[in-house]
């Protein structure tokens, strides 16, 4: 039947139906000539389509760059793809209007708009899978890294060492409880919801509902305080799939009851008309048929449980050793792991992290498709296993019975074998250590990561958690480890508040120096400074808002040869409680007293401000505020946050490749905090009666070889046998105090420290003996091969520390690494201190390797003739002395390290009480937020559909 009318029958009226009524039909007119109308499909697309799409890309990028480069005053990618997107959505409409009516404008630019956003989820998918395989590239063909724990890896060792087992099976072990946990209740849940509907029903579905927001870290500061505290079991990683359960549950439960909602009730119906109950009818009918939707349930559960970090971190603690035990000892997760490494400042974890990252996208996959195979396909598609199965049915129900019977008599048999031969335990050796815990200094985290790494070799499981000074004081105080690093003692008034000396006796031992250094970024057209020198009233002025551009006449007085950006200056600070902040406050409070005050007063806080381990901030300064010494470092690593500076220990430059500034000391020179500058600064510094230090003649060292901001790390231990320490734990922890006292101070140089002197390790030793359980001081001081020690009872590294050159007297210019004049023999490395040397006592010498971290050059009239080689070797010797394209070398045997973009994130910690105090009011504050995010929301709901006679 043709669609078309002829032309001369425009109207027709007929004749109603009824005789009450009139019906009026106007048929349209036929097109132009008599021709008919021809129907287009939706689906198809004509030239002139593709033309319009492809002229409306070309167009909306080029009017972008037209606005960016000579219109408005915009920048930046972000803003060019999204401006460029507008632009193309509008000519390909203002096109497709050409040929189209308003409708098929409509369309057509929907489907653009969604084609577009699902292409940016695929870019962005492939985008994250692919950097992240990248990132992980330099890991992931080793083969121990699948078969090798962390136990012998360090921030410097090769990749060829170390891998992920332990995250891996522990990552299985804890998604593989909360499975036992969530989907027995999952699906039970669901099945209560739609088979039992009522009030109670609708309550506990709007539960589950608004427990899907539940926030990861209530979840596990809830089983924190029940599980770990009230039925005092150890953080683990039980512990750990039970907080993973309660994030995952409400998951299971929503997406089940979706599923189970949408079984035919026919089917249902029919089984209760051939006699079956509903409990048979549920087993047999509804989970059969919801099964495929059901696997889709669990595996949504599965996807929200295994990504998540918090939980874990609160529950189950980190451990750099193979534990397959989930029920006892801290077990570490595949996104814990990834967490941990991605903050390090050291290349080799950062790869081992993303190829972690790697492991777990690799781990989710094969988890998904196992999943699918157990889920089997949808109701009614069977496979060609599931017909034969069909056909053989009847043969196999006469021998059902038979074989489960066979199934339970080897089952028997198995048990009885395993009771017989299995039953009496073998004897193993006895583990010659108990693994112990520790917190706190990030400050010392890097030379605390090495030393663990180390004595696994010995059998000892040592566990440090690098959380800051202050929360690992608090640990300490209220037992809940058995060991603490800080900077700051205890009994200092902070801010107006006195942290008073815990309860429990403890003794301060000094495990390690070094200098606090100010870490940069920052260019000259293109090229990285790497010598910048700054003076106390300068530094003095970054960190309290006075000074802020690189060109201000401070700054440019202390670096004459420079011309400095007129770049803003961003001062990153530490948002936690640091060692690192109060050893800097300590030296703002006694040498730049005045200014330090004055930021005080304008931060809100009352004067004289002193000490402090929380960083004031003062709105609108422009400060960054960051957790640990791997965040802060990492920012200002990373090259879109050029113009960044903050203070960190020199081990964080040395292992991430960037410069830190050179202090002027009081002798007038400008020094880098190397080991040996920081050993002849603290030649000056007093140790009190409790080992404890005061620091006062340091800053003024008249020693020109002196960085003015060193200091002493300290370990904070248990003397006595009380809370959780015991005299096993105390027999590890004395065993580990006498390796690095002395074998450990060794690698103090390469990692960027500074070792003991021989007085403080003697001090220090003394103190170990008054660890409960501590093991008969075998140590031989004598052969310790610390790079301190002498006959005459002096500080080697001191005494043999090269002298400052000429360049870097203040007023000098030129030289290598001070960003003096252009030219030299050497370029400054990670805040090296070698190159062109002049000055010191002792005639002409020979030639002067190092002298520093980074750098080369020639030394004439050091204090000992001949070739030396420095403390730390590594660097390049060429180009401008002040300016180098890189972050420079870093430390150690002619190594290079590259410096690169660090992934930071805030570590999560909590502290249990001893006294129950502390547990009592977690415990409140979890019931809290429980109520008002799970219990609140329904009740207000259920509450207002009431008042509007609504029933729900």
């Amino acid at each position: 039947m043709s669609n078309t009318v002829p032309a001369a029958t425009a109207v027709a009226v007929t004749a109603a139906v009824a005789p009450t009524a009139a019906r009026t039909t106007v048929v349209a007119p036929s097109p132009p000539g008599g021709a008919e109308e021809v129907r287009r499909r939706p689906g198809t697309a004509r030239a002139s389509d593709r033309y319009a799409l492809v002229g409306a890309l070309a167009g909306g990028i080029g009017l972008t760059v037209l606005l960016f480069q000579y219109l408005l005053p915009l920048n930046g990618p972000l803003g060019f793809v999204v401006c460029s997107w507008l632009c193309f959505l509008g000519l390909y409409a203002l096109l497709v209007a050409q040929d189209e009516n308003g409708l098929t404008v409509r369309d057509r630019l929907a489907a653009a708009v969604v084609h577009s956003l699902a292409a940016l989820v695929v870019i962005a998918l492939t985008f994250t899978v692919g950097y992240t395989l990248y990132q992980g590239m330099d890991a992931l063909p080793h083969a121990n890294f699948y078969t090798q724990d962390m136990s012998s890896a360090d921030s410097l060792t090769p990749l060829v060492v170390g891998g992920v087992k332990h995250a891996l099976v522990g990552s299985l072990e804890q998604i593989g409880i909360a499975l036992a946990i969530t989907v027995p209740l999952g699906v039970s849940c669901a099945v209560f919801l739609t088979e039992v509907p009522g009030r109670f029903a609708r309550f506990v579905r709007t539960v589950v509902e608004a427990m899907t927001a539940l926030p990861s870290v209530v979840a596990g500061l809830f089983i924190y305080v029940v599980v770990v505290n009230v039925v005092h079991w150890e953080q683990c990683g039980l512990a750990a799939g039970c907080a993973l359960s309660v994030m995952m549950l409400p998951i299971i439960i929503r997406a089940g009851d979706v599923v189970l909602r949408l079984v035919p009730g026919s089917l249902k119906e029919a089984s209760y008309a051939l006699g079956a109950g509903r409990l048979r009818t549920v087993w047999r009918v509804v989970l059969p048929t919801a099964r495929s939707g059901l696997t889709t349930a669990v595996i949504l559960g599965t996807a929200r449980g295994i990504g998540e970090t918090s939980p874990v971190l609160l529950t189950s603690g980190y451990n750099k050793a193979f534990n397959a035990d989930p029920l006892h000892g801290p077990q570490v997760s595949l996104p814990l792991l990834v967490f941990t490494l991605v903050r390090l400042p050291s290349k080799w974890q950062i790869s081992r992290g993303f190829g972690a990252a790697a492991v777990l996208m690799l781990l989710v996959l094969a988890l998904f498709l196992a999943a699918r195979v157990l889920g089997g396909k949808a109701p009614g598609e069977l496979s060609r296993r599931q017909l034969r199965r069909r056909a053989s049915a009847s043969a196999r129900t006469a021998t059902h019975y038979a074989r489960r019977a066979a199934a339970v008599a080897a089952a028997l048999a198995l048990i009885a074998t395993g009771v017989l031969f299995g039953g009496a335990p073998r004897a193993a050796a006895a583990a010659p250590y108990t693994s112990i815990d520790g917190a706190g200094s990030t400050w010392s985290s890097n030379a605390m990561d090495a030393w663990t790494t180390n004595v696994k070799q010995y059998g000892m499981t040592v566990n440090f958690s690098a959380t800051g000074s202050s929360d690992g004081r608090t640990k300490f105080k209220n037992g809940a480890n058995d060991f603490d690093v800080s900077e700051i003692p205890y009994g200092i008034t902070d801010d107006g508040v006195y942290e008073a000396p815990p309860s429990r006796h403890f003794a301060y031992m000094p495990i390690v120096a070094g200098g606090t250094s100010f870490m940069y970024n920052l260019k000259i057209n293109g090229q990285r400074v790497t010598g910048l020198r700054l003076s106390g009233d300068t530094i003095a002025g970054i960190f309290t808002g006075t000074i802020t551009r690189w060109n201000d006449p401070a700054i440019a007085a202390d670096n004459p040869s420079l011309t400095l950006p007129a770049r803003q200056i961003v001062p990153v600070v530490r948002s936690d409680g640091s060692g690192t902040t109060a050893q800097l406050t300590t030296w703002l409070s006694k040498r730049e007293t005045a200014r330090w005050n004055a930021y005080c007063v304008k931060a809100g806080r009352s004067t004289p401000c002193g000490v402090t381990s929380f960083y004031p901030l003062v709105n609108g300064e422009g400060f960054q505020a960051l957790g640990g010494s791997q965040n802060v470092s990492g920012f200002v690593a990373q090259d879109n946050n050029e113009g960044s500076i903050t203070y960190v220990e020199y081990s964080y430059a040395v292992l991430t490749g960037f410069p830190v500034a050179k202090m002027l000391n009081t002798a007038g020179y400008y020094d880098a905090p190397t080991a040996q500058n920081v050993a002849v600064a603290l030649t000056k510094a007093q140790i009190n009666s409790d080992l404890t230090q005061n620091l006062d003649q340091v800053y003024d060292n008249p020693d020109p070889r002196t960085y003015p901001l060193s200091s002493y790390s300290y370990m904070i231990l248990p003397t006595a046998v009380e809370d959780k320490f015991t005299k096993d734990k105390g027999n590890t922890l004395s065993a580990f105090a006498y390796y690095f006292l002395c074998q450990g101070q060794q690698d103090a140089p390469r990692l960027g420290y500074s070792p003991l002197p021989i007085n403080l390790v003697e001090a220090a030793l003394t103190q170990v003996r008054k660890i409960p359980g501590a093991e008969a001081n075998t140590v031989n001081i004598a052969g310790c091969n610390n790079p301190t020690f002498s006959n005459d009872g002096t500080n080697t590294l001191a005494k043999t520390a090269p002298y400052p050159p000429a360049s870097d007297k203040k007023g000098g210019t030129g030289g290598s690494g001070t960003g003096g004049a252009s030219g030299g023999s050497a370029s400054g490395g990670t805040g090296g201190s070698g190159g062109a040397a002049t000055g010191g006592s002792g005639s002409t010498g020979g030639t002067t390797t190092g002298g520093g971290t980074g750098g080369t050059g020639s030394s004439t009239g050091g204090s000992t003739g001949g070739s030396t080689a420095g403390s730390t070797g590594g660097g390049s010797a060429s180009g401008d002395p002040g300016l180098v394209g890189g972050g420079g070398g870093s430390s150690g045997a002619g190594g290079s390290t590259t410096g690169g973009t660090t992934v930071i994130a805030d570590p999560v910690t909590i502290a249990a009480s001893s006294d129950g105090t502390l547990q009592h009011v977690l415990m409140a504050v979890a019931g809290l937020l429980l109520g008002s995010i799970v219990v609140l929301p329904p009740l207000l709901a259920g509450r207002a559909a009431r008042r509007r006679g609504v029933e729900r």
